[in-house]
């Protein structure tokens, strides 16, 4: 009792404790966290201003140099024909269509090359020529049906490594390209591509706390990634986390390796890029893990505190308590005479004036008991001497027994020995349960009675199986069925009949069946015996309108439902003129 008050108290303080410090810290965290994903939104929008300026500078230069420089146009024209590789650019061409294109100032350390690719194939460069080839195989290129498809249009290119250039690094571009179109016949008379290093990203980036928004990587709408900041770490599953985006803006949380992270992302109006960040929650909650800390501290030591004054309250309030179950276990052990003093006017002393008077109304009550015990036993002194007069009557028919025998009518004796039998087992045994070997022997002492009065009209037949006359079962269950089935059945034919008695088992149920060929059941009779079965309420009895059979009937089963429940069974069954058959299921 002590310790669950002690808990109780423990409980009450720890509880509402426990919420105060969950609601401040969880408010604490959704204020950090909305804060750091505005901050995030913020840098990642300047991130994609800056990445579309640079871009679009670079788009708007070189998209002039085909439209206002005539001679970079007709060199392209002059090698407008496809089908005609043997058709090579003199080093005087090369030379000019070299300067017109340095001319455009894009000597940038973050641009690899600028490549203007004739339609023929051959790529005039600002690269060195000896490490590009003279010509383009466009089916070796996978960013060529992008720009083909683009019809003109800039495109950007995700990270790859072009097959034209003939350097044996590992290095990876992103690049923009368009078709080149004649303004005046608007026919494709070449192509333009810019190849970029990433390090056009790490320039961006390095103007902004990138480290506070996470790790932040620049893909296009179909999640291509052009960067990725933190490459080297590969340790990070970004291709696995790319294919689980979706093409839209999005906020939203994401598992990356049992770890949470807080994805956000924004779509460029340029080519259609979007810079994503992926945060770590744990970065996020940072500072409120140490609130968090902090709090728990905090609540430790008020816990303690409270557990030291719950501790001596807890004592206190269950100090009576603990002395009435001590009385109480007094009692236990017979120790009746126990008491306690009222010491308080509240709910517990109330109880300890209940028990004080539960104490007296017991040794009350014991000597109530010990009186009627008494005069029990004066009551069996009685019944002793009433079994005298039973006792006389035995004596009575043996003396008559022994008269028949001596004057030889021996059917006077053997009527006289069976109603000995059938008395004395019906008075004599106070048991209500009995073998049934023994009943059915008492059914023979009955029928050997009536034999005297049917002669050869009357005839039984027993059918029990010998293990199963050790079974027990209630006193006198089958003599009223005999006895119906004589008087009811038999009685009236003048030629007699058969009764027969038979006992089954099946499974664990006793089947005792009495049937007879007697003048048998109409359908209505059969319907009004199980009416009769009903209780007492429901009954043609209780009607005035149930007599004989129906009467021993209901008595049976009001016997087995006192006894067994609803777990034995009484069947009726029979025809006209051809017998009735009764048959009791009870368990064994």
């Amino acid at each position: 009792m002590r310790q669950k008050m002690l808990i109780l108290f423990l409980l009450l303080i720890a509880v509402p404790l426990g919420i105060q410090g969950f609601v401040t810290y969880r408010d604490f965290s959704s204020t950090l966290e909305q804060k750091t994903m505005d901050y995030a939104v913020r840098i990642i929008h300047q991130i994609n201003q800056s990445l579309e300026q640079n871009l679009e500078e670079n788009m708007q230069n070189l998209s002039l140099l085909p439209l206002y420089n005539e001679d970079v146009r007709a060199l392209l024209e002059k090698y407008d024909d496809p089908g005609n590789r043997l058709a090579v650019p003199s080093i005087e061409e090369r030379g000019r269509m070299y300067r017109h294109i340095v001319a455009t100032n894009f000597y940038k350390t973050e641009i690899r090359g600028i490549q203007v690719i004739a339609n023929n194939g051959f790529i005039f460069t600002s690269m060195d020529p000896y490490i590009v080839k003279p010509f383009i195989d466009y089916n070796q290129e996978t960013w060529w049906p992008q720009v083909k498809e683009a019809d003109g249009k800039w495109v950007a290119i995700a990270q790859h490594k072009p097959n034209y250039l003939l350097e044996s690094t590992s290095e990876r571009y992103v690049s923009l390209a368009k078709l080149i179109r004649d303004p005046s016949s608007t026919q494709v008379i070449g192509m333009i591509k810019l190849d970029y290093r990433l390090e056009v990203f790490e320039q961006i980036m390095s103007g902004y706390q990138v480290a506070e928004i996470g790790r932040v990587v620049v893909v296009n709408r179909n999640n291509e990634l052009y960067y990725e900041q933190n490459a080297d770490n590969t340790d990070f599953p970004t291709y696995r986390v790319l294919e689980q985006l979706p093409n839209e803006n999005t906020n939203r949380r994401m598992d990356i390796d049992g770890k949470p992270y807080l994805i956000l992302s924004e779509d460029s109006r340029l080519l259609q890029l979007k810079v994503v960040s992926m945060i770590p929650l744990e970065l996020l909650l940072q500072k409120s893990v140490e609130l968090r800390n902090y709090t728990i501290g905090i609540g430790l030591v008020c816990l303690f505190a409270a557990g030291l004054l719950a501790l001596f309250f807890s004592y206190r309030f269950s100090q009576p308590l603990i002395l009435l179950k001590n009385k109480m276990r007094l009692m236990q052990h017979g120790k009746l005479n126990q008491s306690l003093i009222v010491s308080s006017n509240d709910e517990i002393g109330h109880l300890i004036q209940g028990f004080n008077r539960m104490t007296e109304e017991i040794n009350n009550l014991i000597q109530e008991v010990y009186v009627l015990g008494l005069k029990e036993r004066e009551a069996e002194i009685a019944a002793l001497l009433s079994r005298i007069n039973p006792h006389f009557i035995y004596n009575t028919l043996e003396s008559i027994n022994m008269m028949a025998i001596r004057h030889k009518a021996y059917d006077v004796s053997d009527m006289v020995s069976a109603l000995g039998s059938l008395l004395r087992y019906s008075v004599d045994k106070h048991d209500r349960m009995v073998m049934l070997g023994d009943e059915l022997e008492s059914i023979r002492s009955y029928v050997k009675i009536q034999q005297i009065r049917y002669g050869d009209r009357l005839s039984v037949i027993i059918d029990a199986e010998t293990e199963l006359l050790g079974l027990a079962i209630p006193k006198l269950l089958l003599q009223p069925l005999v006895e119906n089935a004589i008087y009811h059945g038999l009685d009236s034919l003048e030629h007699g009949g058969t009764i027969w008695i038979m006992a089954a088992q099946f499974d664990n149920k006793l089947l005792l069946t009495v049937s007879d060929n007697g003048k048998g059941l109409t359908d209505s009779d059969i319907e009004r015996l199980r009416k009769s079965l009903k209780p007492p309420k429901e009954s043609l009895f209780e009607q005035g309108v149930l007599s004989g059979r129906g009467l021993a009937l209901r008595n049976i089963n009001l016997r087995m439902i006192l006894m067994y429940g609803e777990e034995h069974t009484l069947d009726i069954d029979g025809t006209p003129d051809c017998g009735a058959s009764f048959t009791l299921t009870i368990p064994i």
